[in-house]
């Protein structure tokens, strides 16, 4: 393929700039040639080579060049070059590098990134004291330092002689701070900047106006300037307000001469006031907020601040009447000092709460209860905590009762600290602090408003230095990064978070302990403005196809820079702009025709953009014709067909242009005549179809020829195919005898075509057995005598087609006539094994095989074989020769099961039937002789297998076997059993040792709950009489006594308490030697009940100064009591008495008044009764004035007095007027003399007149004043015009004046009341006024009102809007195909315009074609399904604005919307073809290899709407090639392939499992019908007959195979053509049937059981279970069968023997109850109790009545396991219990229990007496010192009490007593003279004393 195109050029030049030293530099530009430029750069002349630091990249047609860690050396002169094989060109530019600040970067080398080896540290210090930050970074190029504060620079904030900024070796950098002032305070930031890369560190500085208390480095508490760091984050939530304060500018080292005056500034009380100054200077003022002279601190309620703008704000929160006052603002620095003031003035609310709300502190999880009082009851409230209104739930609990509101914080945590208020709706507030006390003394503000890059500051105070503090956000602890800076100077703990995301906004929470406090972070982005738009747009056009562009920057741009500029076309003619362009270059681009999809006039628009946004674009004047240069995108391909077939030749170009087609150099028409070839173009593709290629076509160049673009590709035209004509599959597949000829046979399409004949893929040898043949069209393959060796897949190839013959050659297979099969096999070892068959043919190869494997020839085993008959011999059989041989001649097989047994060992004799009672110690023999010498026995114990060993011997010798014990012990009692597998013997040996003693039954179990003074009784029967039996308490023995009592009579012990007392309560013990008892007693006191009053809440009434005397009587006389008065425990006072007589108590108030009215309660250990006692005060009378009280009437500015006289001195009374009560002030004076009180109004007023209420709770009286007031008029009524008309937006003034300048007036509007908005505006001066409003419209328009209440006017007003029609949006031209809606549009205002519409200078009259419809101010006509003939000009009439547009229908080409793809069928099925179209009743035409195709039996044609199929039915080779569907528009075209049709399995066979005589059928199906197969069985194909039958239907295939039986078992196969499928057949013998169940049995403990059952088969297998579990033969268990018996027989059965035996066949089980009768065993001799001296031995002994039976020993009702010093045994009926070297411990109750009896007996030590093996020495100390006396007792358990004098020592904070092993320890702690004295160890036998001397006072 030749390929031209352009010489390379630049669209985009790289500019010029300017970099400093350590940064990247990125020169770029954008270059477009074809084919593709190579692009090399330079710098001065040399060529760059990439590298470390130079790297070139290019995406698409953008190309450059970075330089990384740019240095001066870099600077200099940059060319591009961009060249291909047309051309080459190439641009210039200049690079500037200019070096750094700092010096020193010569010396760095490489890259690496910087870090901060050891980061900055925060620092805590005074006022006046130097600050010095260091840090150590890292990184190559050398970094670069820069320190900030607070985000900006240090020279912004410092002057230079307040801080240094330098640098160290070895990589040290510091910043140092001269003389700390608290403004210095806050986040220094250090940047190391290395080349691109960067890395920072942070650290927090905070400044303590005062010096630090001694011996705190850190500065512990206070934390002033941690508070002064958190405040200046303040101004992030409070950046914007109304300025309140006036400004005071001083400039540098100036200081005013005086204050200016304050200013009053008035605030509502709850609302907030902010302050704010604007002070300059430098250094920077120290800023002093002060209140009635006195300073200011930040607290809750004042925040003290500095904004963004750098106003310095204090804002008072929820303002208070406490809060009025003169604030000023002082500003001073070294240079002088200047101030500013304000006056605050709070006012209240006319309606105020009765009760204000209180400050409340409490502990943190404790509740807070605010509460209040409004005037009314019906006022409702509502709770805030700051600004959040509060909801009731679980946490806040609002209550309200009468005129009282409740708030009660529950649980209160840190965070519940603040301000909180109750406001009445729409009138005052109540304002109170909680204050929450606990581990965190300050807490976070609730949330922190941060911009983002700013830093945020957390700070927390803590009550107490604390360890273990935590700081998370949203769940996550945070950890110390270089953006995280945590800190915590004493009690002060800062979070810092540095240059803040979004990504840091959350949940940020301090936890310490169970404390916390969290505050909401909110990161708020800072607004970005897009750059400006680009300005200068121009458009050069001098070269051809090509538009220079050119603009410059917008004039801000450095204010907002653009990142890029985006460049946009559209064309002229119309259409949507289109990005086109995106560049870096901020001056021109050049823009060339092959940059454009089409040709066309184009126009241009440019826009900056950056991340933030993009400008509005500036459109280049005028427009340019551009028109791309077409390159070939797809090229030629040469084509590969037949004879006879279509050639197709296609290729696509990049831009729509027209080409001529030329064959062997011969132009084409894109017309033919003659039909022969085909030309067509769609878009850019470019087609030629030459129909019918011939041979002699072959080799013809193609040729396409557009301007530059030239492709060629070649035609190739091969031979036609040679086909093979289908061969029936009867055909394929030949069965055939072997020894009978084959001839295999087929047709070709050409007589002269050659083939070639295979076998199984090899070509097939031509001798005298095997020849070919060719006659015509014809082709054979001949076999003469066909053999087994012939069977395979025969093919005839003509290299287009081939066929293939599945040839299967088979012989009669070889039968075994008769055998000794079914004769007996079953031989003695020695004996002689002969196994024979006869075949159906002599000398056919027959294989010998046992147990699957096949048999080697050898001494042992023989094969011979003498003509039909073959044999197998073993001369002398051994056991291992058993098992099954077959014989397999190849179809046939013969099966023996050869069994070779050896004679059963028998047990001659024995000593099983001698006594086998032992004694422990006694040697015990078991023996037998065998039948046979030297047969394996095994010897079993209990069901368990012995090993040999020292205390266990077995010895064999020729026919006797023996088992020696040489010692018995106890537990060798037990059953051994010899087994010599097929007979066993049983002795069963005991072993005797001494019965213990046991407890039988106890009242252990019974409840031992008692009340004192009740009876105890504790019992315990033993197994056998014990002397002595010992009771303990609590570890130590009982004493007798009256209280309690020991008895024993015969078997049964008790103990006795005749009275309970509480210190009964504890656990009892009954040791009876061998065993013993615990009981737990519970003594308890009985309750204490109220017996009167019966009620359990009473209420009381007292009138004061009566008396109350509450009273109630105990049911225990003696008992306390304890009196409350709400909630808090009274003490008795003069006038509180509390008295107890006998039972009674009694609570005494001789003189009661209101104090003493609450809730009483006397309360027992047990109940409580409560009292509410109410004292009424007399009731308080107004005596004077008399009523009804007459109604004064005063003129305004007269006094008014209204006086009451009270029947008692000391009652408040309440003044109201009209329900709202009054206090002093305002104008209102309130008096008090004795028992009057006066309300004095000292200047009457019109406001002053209503009735007026004195309230004394008992009494009121009420006075109604009346204040004459004079009328307000309105004066001239009759000569203003109340008709007024004026026009749209004019500013509309309704005026009236009034008849005194105190008048209120009131305006509406249609009834409506007017209120001061902000259009609206409602104006006073003087008697005028005024309503004006601004910008009227017609909505203003109608009926105004003003009324004063004495007179009023009425003004009618009139607004005129002129009438504006206006077209928003013009009609647009519209270009549809035919069928398609066109539909117009246009905006017309206002929305009532009348729009008319024209087609063709004709009205529109609306029809189902013609749709006129309206949409507020759109208006649009629809024209459904246009045709050609409705091309014309629309018109939309909108009252004389006329717009009109042009309508062009086009019309419509029919095209292949889904074009054909290539298929691929198989023979005899059917094909579908199928197409859609563009549009509907669209005709098309199909065709195969360029002939047209009819409809028929061959062909099916359909359509269906935009679908056309065509069905090809019944497929086959002849239907090959390709197909093609044609409109007059386009087409497409597929190749159909036809395979030979492939037969596949799609059901497959299934194994199957049945039994004898019954019926089996296999089933497969295949994917195609008619297809033959053979059924064979194990190889042996398998015909039909009256067993056997064999069916096929459609797909399906079946075999049934009937009356099976056990020989029919095998592997079933089906063959067909190249398919096998196979399955197993399994029949099996019909299932197992129980002819005899077991039966259930009773036998004794030790007999013998036998289970029997009898089977319907004698070769079943059954298995034996016994509870589920299977059993196995073993000693005293055999299972054997009989025929078809099956039995189970248990010897010596034991109670675990007893439960449920089951015997399973498999098919069948049965099941059957064994009932084992346990044995009486009763005790013959009873343990005896033993009393023995610590350290000797101890024996127990026991015996029973039967010596087999096991036993347990246990002491104090633990069982006694064996040590070292316990050893346990038996002998025969003797059990036998030692204790060696017994000790103290060991003493108890001990117990042997066998089975169900037990015997006990107590075993008693006598401890050794306790001596003092090392003596106390007398020891001298000195004073406030510590003093150890020590002595060594004889034995670690010894127990000692120590005494000083005769007086005993208790440990305590005195005296410590220390007890280690044999070590006794007083340790006596501070000593002093006092403590001289003896002190003696008392070991209770022994004892030792020493002398302690104290030295120093």
């Amino acid at each position: 393929m030749e390929g031209f195109g352009g010489a390379p050029r630049f669209l985009a030049y790289p500019r010029a700039f300017t970099v400093q030293s350590g940064t990247d530099a990125v020169l770029s530009c954008q270059i477009m040639g074809d084919p593709q430029p190579s692009i090399l750069w330079e710098k001065d002349k040399n060529a760059i080579e990439p590298s470390g630091r130079f790297h070139m990249e290019s995406k698409g047609d953008l190309y450059s060049l970075l330089v990384s860690c740019a240095t001066p050396k870099d600077s200099g002169l940059y060319v591009c070059r961009a060249k291909n094989s047309v051309g080459e060109t190439y641009a210039a530019t200049m690079l500037r590098v200019e070096p750094a600040e700092r010096r020193g970067e010569e010396g760095c080398s490489g890259s690496v990134a910087p870090a901060f080896l050891i980061a900055p540290s925060s620092l805590r210090v005074c006022r006046g004291e130097d600050v010095m930050f260091t840090c150590r970074v890292s990184g190559q190029p050398c970094p670069v330092l820069e320190w900030e504060k607070d985000g900006h620079k240090l020279s912004e904030l410092f002057e230079s002689s307040h801080f240094a900024v330098g640098q160290k070796p070895e990589d040290w950098h510091f910043l140092k701070l001269f003389s700390a002032r608290p403004q210095d305070g806050g986040v220094y930031v250090c940047r190391a900047r290395s080349g691109s890369q960067e890395a920072l560190a942070a650290a927090v500085l905070l400044v303590e106006p005062r010096a630090l208390p001694d011996g705190l480095p850190n500065g512990c508490p206070p934390a002033d300037g941690a508070e002064a760091l958190v405040e200046r984050q303040r101004w992030r939530r409070h950046a914007a307000g109304r300025r309140l304060a006036p400004e005071t500018w001083v400039p540098n080292g100036v200081v005013p001469a005086r204050v200016p005056g304050a200013k009053a500034f008035a605030v509502s009380a709850g609302k907030h006031a902010k302050f704010r100054c604007y002070v300059t200077g430098k250094p920077k003022p120290e800023i002093i907020w002060q209140k009635d002279g006195e300073p200011l601190a930040p607290g809750r309620r004042h925040l003290i601040y500095e904004d963004r703008e750098g106003y310095f704000i204090l804002k008072v929160l929820y303002c208070k009447p406490q809060d009025q006052g003169l604030y000023m603002c002082t500003a001073s620095n070294t240079a002088g000092q200047t101030l500013s003031a304000v006056q605050l003035q709070v006012k209240e609310h006319r309606l105020r709460f009765q009760v204000q709300l209180a400050d409340v502190e409490v502990a943190e999880r404790e509740d807070a209860v605010l509460e209040c009082q409004v005037p009314l009851e019906t006022i409702p409230t509502s709770w805030y905590l700051e600004d959040r209104e509060l909801q009731p739930s679980h946490k806040y609990v609002m209550e309200e009762q009468g005129v009282v509101r409740r708030l009660t914080i529950r649980d209160a945590r840190i965070d519940d600290d603040g301000i909180y208020l109750c406001q009445m709706k729409d009138k005052g507030r109540s304002i109170a602090e909680v204050s929450v006390r606990g581990v965190i003394a300050k807490r976070l503000p609730r949330k922190l408003d941060v911009m983002e890059g700013e830093n945020a500051v957390f700070c927390v105070e803590t009550r107490d230095v604390v360890e273990g503090s935590c700081w998370s956000r949203d769940g996550l602890q945070l950890r110390e990064s270089p953006r995280t800076v945590l800190k915590s100077f004493g009690r002060t703990h800062l979070l810092v978070l540095v240059h803040v995301t979004r990504q840091d906004a959350g949940i940020i929470s301090f936890t310490v302990g169970e404390s916390q406090t969290s505050s909401q972070l909110r990161v708020k982005c800072v607004k970005h403005d897009p750059p400006s738009a680009p300005v200068a747009a121009e458009m050069s056009v001098v070269e051809t196809n090509t538009a220079l562009l050119t603009w410059c920057p917008a004039p801000d741009s450095h204010l907002r820079p653009a990142s890029h500029y985006l460049l946009e076309r559209r064309e002229v003619a119309g259409g949507e702009w289109v990005q086109c362009l995106a560049t870096d270059l901020p001056s021109s681009v050049r823009v060339l025709g092959d940059s454009v999809p089409r040709e066309a006039d184009y126009c241009f628009r440019i826009s900056a953009a950056n991340k933030h946004g993009r400008s509005s674009p500036v459109e280049f004047p005028g427009s340019v014709h551009l028109a791309p240069a077409a390159r070939v995108e797809r090229g030629l391909q040469d084509a590969w067909v037949r004879d006879g077939e279509d050639g197709q030749f296609s290729l696509e170009l990049s831009a729509a242009v027209r080409g001529s087609w030329f064959l062997n150099g011969a132009r084409l028409p894109e017309e033919d005549t003659g039909g022969r070839w085909s030309v067509q173009r769609h878009g850019m593709e470019h087609s030629l179809l030459i129909r019918g290629a011939r041979l002699v076509d072959s080799g013809a160049q193609v040729t396409f020829v557009s301007g530059a673009v030239r492709d060629s590709a070649i035609l190739h035209v091969q031979a036609p195919q040679v086909r093979i004509a289908p061969v029936s599959e009867a055909e394929r597949l030949r069965n055939v005898p072997a020894g009978m000829p084959v001839l295999l046979e087929c047709q070709v399409s050409t007589p002269d075509a050659p083939v070639c004949w295979l076998k199984d893929g090899k070509a097939v040898p031509l001798d005298d057995v095997m020849a070919v043949q060719a006659e015509g069209c014809v082709r054979r393959l001949l076999l003469r005598s066909a053999c087994p060796s012939d069977t395979g897949v025969y093919t005839c190839d003509t290299g287009d087609d081939a066929v293939s013959f599945v040839v299967t050659v088979t012989e009669v297979p070889v039968r075994i006539i008769s055998s000794n099969e079914e004769a007996p096999h079953t031989y003695m070892a020695g004996q002689r094994v002969e196994l024979w068959c006869q075949l159906s043919r002599p000398a056919a190869p027959v294989r010998w095989y046992k147990d699957g494997e096949e048999v080697e020839v050898g001494q042992s085993l023989v094969l011979e074989q003498e003509g039909p008959r073959c044999k197998l011999v073993l001369p002398c059989a051994q056991t291992q020769d058993t098992g099954e041989f077959v014989c397999d001649a190849g179809g046939d097989s013969a099966f023996y099961t050869i069994t070779v047994a050896e004679e059963p060992v028998r047990i001659v004799s024995s000593n099983e039937g001698a006594s086998h009672a032992y004694m422990a110690g006694q040697r015990v023999e078991l023996w037998c002789q065998l039948s046979r010498p030297a047969a394996p026995v095994h010897w079993y114990k209990d069901g368990e297998e012995v090993e040999a060993s020292e205390s266990l011997v077995l010895e064999q010798e020729g026919l006797q076997c023996q088992l020696v014990l040489p010692c018995a012990r106890p537990q060798d009692t037990g059953e051994f059993v010899c087994d010599a597998g097929g007979d066993s013997v049983f002795y069963t040996v005991t072993v005797a040792a001494e019965v213990p003693v046991r407890i039988v039954s106890s009242n252990k179990e019974a409840s031992h709950s008692y009340v004192v003074g009740q009876r105890v009784e504790l019992w315990c029967q033993l197994s056998r009489p014990v002397s002595p039996v010992r009771w303990y308490k609590d570890g130590k023995e009982v004493e007798v006594g009256e209280r309690l009592v020991l008895e024993q009579e015969g078997l049964q012990c008790r103990l006795v308490l005749p009275c309970a007392r509480i210190q009964d309560t504890g656990e009892f013990l009954c040791n009876a030697s061998d065993a013993s008892v615990s009981y737990s007693i519970l003594v308890t006191e009985p309750p204490v009940r109220i017996l009167q009053p019966p009620q359990r809440s009473l209420e009381l009434l007292v009138q004061a100064p009566g008396c109350v005397e509450l009273r109630c009587e105990l049911s225990v006389p003696d008992a306390p009591v304890h009196w409350f008065k709400d909630g808090l425990e009274v003490d008795e006072t003069d006038n509180l008495q509390l008295l107890v007589e006998g039972a009674w108590r009694c609570l005494f108030i001789p003189r009661s008044s209101a104090e003493d009215a609450g809730e009483y309660i006397c309360e027992t250990k047990d109940e409580a009764v409560s009292f509410d006692v109410k004292v009424s005060e007399p009731p308080v009378r107004i005596l004077q004035p008399c009523r009804p009280v007459p109604v004064m009437t005063v003129s305004p500015g007269e006094t008014v007095t209204l006086c009451c006289e009270l029947s008692r001195a000391d009652t408040p009374v309440c003044w109201a007027k009209e329900g709202v009560r009054l206090e002093a002030g305002g104008g209102l004076v309130l008096e008090e003399e004795g028992v009057h009180r006066r309300l004095l109004i000292p200047a009457a007023q019109a406001e002053h007149s209503g009735k007026y209420t004195c309230d004394t709770a008992n009494d009121t009286v009420t006075f109604t004043i009346q204040v004459l007031d004079p009328l307000v008029r309105i004066l001239e009524k009759d000569v203003l015009p109340t008709h007024r008309r004026c026009q749209a937006m004019e500013d509309l003034v309704l005026e009236v004046q009034l008849s005194h300048t105190h008048g209120e007036v009131k305006w509406y509007k249609d009834g409506e009341k007017l209120q001061d908005t902000g259009r609206v505006r409602l104006e006073e001066d003087g008697v005028r006024r005024s309503l004006v409003i601004l910008g009227a419209t017609g909505k203003d328009a109608g009926e105004y009102l003003c009324d004063t209440g004495d007179d009023s006017i009425v003004f009618f007003i009139t607004v005129e809007v002129p009438r504006v029609v206006e077209i928003i949006m013009e009609l647009q031209n519209l270009t549809v195909l035919e069928g398609e809606d066109a539909t117009f549009k246009c905006l017309v205002s206002p929305e009532d315009v009348a729009v008319t519409w024209q087609l063709n200078g004709q009205p529109v009259v609306p029809s189902e074609r013609l749709l006129v419809t309206r949409s507020g101010l759109c208006h649009s006509l629809t024209l459904r399904q246009c045709q050609t003939g409705d091309a014309g000009t629309v018109t939309a009439n909108a009252e004389g604005l006329v717009s009109t547009a042009r309508l062009s229908v086009q019309e419509a080409q029919v095209l292949f919307v889904r074009k054909l793809q290539d298929v691929v069928a198989e023979e005899q099925g059917d094909v579908c073809l199928e197409v859609e179209v563009s549009h509907e009743a669209a005709e098309v035409q199909w065709l195969k290899q360029g002939i047209l195709l009819q409809p028929g039996s061959k062909y099916q044609l359909r359509e269906s709407g935009r679908r056309h199929t065509l069905t090809i039915c019944c497929l086959g080779p002849a239907d090959r090639g390709t197909y093609r569907c044609e409109s007059l528009h386009d087409r497409t075209q597929a190749k159909l392939h036809v395979e030979p049709r492939k037969v596949s399995i799609r059901t497959p066979l299934t194994d199957v499992e049945t039994f004898e005589k019954e019926t089996a059928t296999f089933h497969l199906e295949l994917s195609h019908p008619g297809v033959t197969g053979v059924w064979t069985r194990d190889g042996i194909r398998v015909k039909p007959s009256s067993t056997c039958r064999i069916s096929a239907t459609g797909c399906g295939h079946s075999l049934t195979l009937e009356r099976l039986t056990l020989e029919d078992s095998g592997t079933v196969t089906f063959t067909a053509d190249t398919l096998r499928c196979s399955a197993h057949l399994r029949v099996r013998e019909p299932p197992v049937t129980m002819v005899r169940v077991p039966r259930d049995l009773g036998v004794p403990e030790t007999g013998v059981a036998s289970f029997e059952c009898e089977l319907s088969r004698p070769n079943a297998e059954v298995k034996w279970f016994k509870d589920g579990q299977e059993l196995r033969p073993g000693p005293n268990c055999r299972i054997y069968s009989a025929g078809r018996r099956r039995i189970l027989q248990l010897s010596r059965c034991e109670l675990s023997d007893a439960g449920s035996y089951t015997c399973d066949a498999g098919d069948c089980q049965a099941s059957a109850v064994l009932h084992v009768q346990e044995r009486q065993v009763h005790i013959v001799q009873e343990l005896q109790d033993v009393q023995v001296r610590e350290g000797d031995n101890a024996v127990f002994t026991c015996e029973v009545s039967h010596g087999d039976v096991k036993g347990e020993w246990f002491r104090d009702g633990e069982k006694i396991k064996l040590s070292s010093t316990v050893k346990i045994r038996q002998e025969g009926t003797r059990h036998f219990l030692l204790f060696c070297g017994v000790r103290p411990e060991d003493q108890g109750l001990i117990r042997f229990t066998a089975r169900t009896v037990t015997s006990e007996a107590s075993l008693q030590v006598e401890a050794l007496p306790i001596r003092i093996v090392k003596p106390l020495r007398d020891k001298t100390v000195l004073a406030r010192h510590k003093a150890t006396l020590e002595c060594t007792v004889s034995h670690a358990r010894g127990r000692v009490r120590w005494l000083r004098g005769d007086t005993e020592i208790f440990a305590g904070d005195k005296y410590e007593i220390c007890n280690l092993d044999c070590y006794r320890t007083l340790i006596i702690h501070r000593v002093g003279p006092e403590d001289e004295d003896s002190y003696t160890c008392d070991a209770f036998d022994d004892r030792s004393t020493a002398r302690l001397l104290v030295e120093g006072s």
